[in-house]
């Protein structure tokens, strides 16, 4: 072999050439995950190195293998700004890849609860050891040198089609009691669930209530809440922490079929309560006055208490020195060792304008003995501030007297606030047409746009109003607060009007007849697809109407379509209407209303205008006399013509 060497040498001298190793990556699976997920993905590794220039031979054919294989692969995935957390060993040692060859690497992953849906590219980072050769006179030169790649797997971040998910959980639980576990799940999914009914299974020291076990939900749109309260006995000997439990949803889908998906929860047992104060955190805001009447808000004050004896069936309560400002709860602590503390938190109803007051903290208790006891009073400052959410900017489109509108209010908080349901508060004259805006998250100094459609009345006087934004949410996990801000609006003067120019045409009694009714638009905005709307009360009926609509009193439209009318443009609509054998001669009413769409494409409706037609007296020739007559003539044209031919 030694005698081969430097034949060796001589052939690799002559013919060495570039080696180059790539890596294809890819993930096994169609990548689609789900927020909330807890998976294993699989990302395969092939080794695609490429050589040229290397004469291929049976002296060479061992290099050749060595110098192709990617040794030592260890594999990382980057999880940096991406909504995903790998929760197993990263990186993974996958060892040798030769040439040609696919490894694989298995990764536990968490999608974020939060994830934002979409695609996502996965940086794949790949660090092995590169086989490198040079020649030497005495033969060739074997060395190792470490190399990097970084690869991209695509994953694709969707909605489940069935999925719900744990807002909050809320729960009073003390050892050797019964309390109340009240759970709030949103429908998270792509589709609406039927008939959902929520159940909860708990295990020692949890024993759930068999009456109260199950809840029916009803039906769950999309992003829809939903509340349930269940009993919960918590047996001797539990300790303070958080218990595991299970809520089962068992629903049906849009096809009849029955599904049911889990969710595991904890659920927190308590015996810790306090009186001391040691901390205190408040959130209030001001009210607001409509038409005299003032519109309060509600906020929170929580207050850490420390107990400086045993307490039992404690319960916290709170007032004010001004009527303005009530507690709406007074919680229940329970028992209570000394030495122990806990946060209560109290809900505030407040009419008060904002500025600096003072409250008071007691607490109602039996000490060891049984007895009754009234503590003394801590005084408490509450500082009541203006809304936390500040309305930098409100658009309006088609906001018109008799009009349906649009209003979109640019919000911004000064709060990081979750769950918020806003609602508006207009004049009498302005009827909000959609429900509450719903959104999930504002955070502190996010701006936000929430839209409403409104429909103005045709009474209303066009102007500037001020409408009210009620906003109610939930702020460091206290929910359902209520806090009002205020901005105005334009009312803009009813954008189109229609003038009848004149009505033609001459009617007559037991006749039908033909009416030409002029309509010009006196307004300022081009109108679309218009149709002209005619009513008229007996003795006069559309023609082609119902007999029956006639004898009772209902009349019956007649439509005539009239396009696209331009300001100042006149439109002709043509109509033929009946006239009763009975009716006298004069003129009688007939109503005309537009119907039209603006350039936003929304439809309005035009107050009615009235407008007269004439009925003349009955004419002795009418089209069934001239028939008669002129039947007659051409028989005696035709009988005398036939006389003369006979004498002839």
């Amino acid at each position: 072999m030694l005698r081969l060497l430097p034949i060796l040498l001589i052939i690799l001298i002559g013919v060495a050439g570039a080696q180059k190793i790539d890596f294809h990556v890819s993930l096994l699976g169609d990548g689609k995950l789900h927020p909330g997920d807890d998976t294993t993905i699989t990302i395969l590794i092939e080794n695609e190195a490429k050589i040229s220039g290397f004469t291929l031979n049976e002296n060479t054919s061992d290099l050749l293998n060595l110098i192709t294989t990617a040794k030592d692969v260890r594999v990382e995935l980057s999880e940096s700004y991406l909504p995903i957390t790998v929760e197993t060993v990263n990186p993974q040692l996958i060892g040798d890849i030769p040439s040609g060859k696919v490894a694989q690497a298995s990764f536990r992953i968490r999608v974020d609860e939060n994830a934002e849906l979409g695609e996502y590219k996965i940086p794949v980072k790949i660090r092995y050891t590169k086989v490198t050769y040079t020649f030497t006179s005495t033969g060739v030169d074997i060395s190792y040198r470490d190399d990097f790649s970084t690869e991209y797997v695509k994953i694709e971040i969707t909605k489940k089609d069935y999925n719900f998910d744990v807002l909050s959980v809320k729960s009073a639980l003390r050892t050797n009691s019964k309390g109340v576990v009240e759970v709030t799940i949103k429908n998270t999914g792509r589709f609406k669930i039927y008939d959902a009914i929520l159940r909860m299974n708990a295990s020692t020291p949890l024993s759930p209530d068999l009456e109260t076990h199950s809840v029916y939900l009803g039906d769950l749109d999309v992003d829809r809440t939903a509340k349930a309260s269940f009993k919960i006995y918590v047996m001797d000997g539990a300790i303070s922490q958080e218990y595991p439990a299970e809520l089962i949803l068992a629903f049906r889908k849009s096809d009849g079929s029955e599904s049911v998906l889990t969710k595991k929860i904890g659920i927190k047992v308590e015996n810790k309560d306090t009186f001391d104060i040691k901390e205190i955190k408040s959130f209030l805001t001001s009210s607001k006055t409509v038409q005299s009447n003032s519109i309060p808000s509600r906020g929170f004050l929580s207050v850490k208490i420390k107990a400086n004896e045993n307490m039992k069936d404690a319960i916290a309560l709170l007032s004010f020195d001004t009527p303005l400002l009530q507690a709406e709860n007074s919680p229940y602590i329970g028992d209570l060792s000394a030495g122990e503390d806990k946060e209560v938190t109290f809900y505030i109803k407040s009419t008060a304008p904002v500025g600096i007051y003072r409250g008071s903290l007691t607490l109602k208790y039996k000490n060891d003995l049984g007895d009754e006891i009234i503590s003394e009073k801590h005084y408490i400052e509450v500082v009541v501030g203006s809304s936390p959410l500040k309305v930098e900017k409100v658009e309006t489109k088609n906001l018109g007297v008799g009009m349906r509108g649009d209003i979109a209010i640019l919000i911004k908080s000064t709060h990081n606030i979750t769950n918020a349901e806003f609602a508006i508060l207009p004049p009498p004259s302005i009827t909000p047409l959609s429900p509450a805006y719903y959104t999930a998250v504002i955070s502190t100094n996010e701006t936000k746009e929430i839209k409403f459609r409104v429909s103005v009345s045709n009474e209303i006087i066009s102007g500037s109003y001020k409408i009210y934004l009620i906003g109610k949410f939930s702020l460091d996990s206290v929910e359902d607060l209520v806090s009002i801000s205020e901005f105005p609006i334009i009312v803009k003067p009813k954008a189109a009007y229609f003038e009848v120019i004149s009505v033609e045409g001459t009617l007559y009694p037991d006749s039908t007849g033909e009416i030409i009714v002029k309509i010009k638009n006196i307004g300022d905005t081009t109108i679309y697809n218009g149709v002209a709307e005619l009513t008229v009360s007996p003795p006069l009926t559309i023609a082609g109407g119902s007999s029956i609509s006639s004898l009772i009193g209902v009349s019956q439209p007649g439509l005539y379509f009239v396009g696209t009318l331009k300001p100042n443009d006149v439109a002709v609509a043509k109509f033929r209407i009946d006239v009763d054998k009975d009716a006298g001669a004069g003129f009688y009413p007939i109503t005309i209303k537009i119907k039209y769409d603006d350039e936003e494409g929304y439809t309005h409706e035009s107050s009615p205008i009235t407008a007269s037609v004439e009925v003349k007296e009955g004419s002795l020739i009418n089209p069934l006399t001239v028939s008669v007559i002129i039947l007659v003539l051409i028989a005696v044209i035709a009988g005398v013509k036939f006389a003369k031919k006979r004498k002839l």
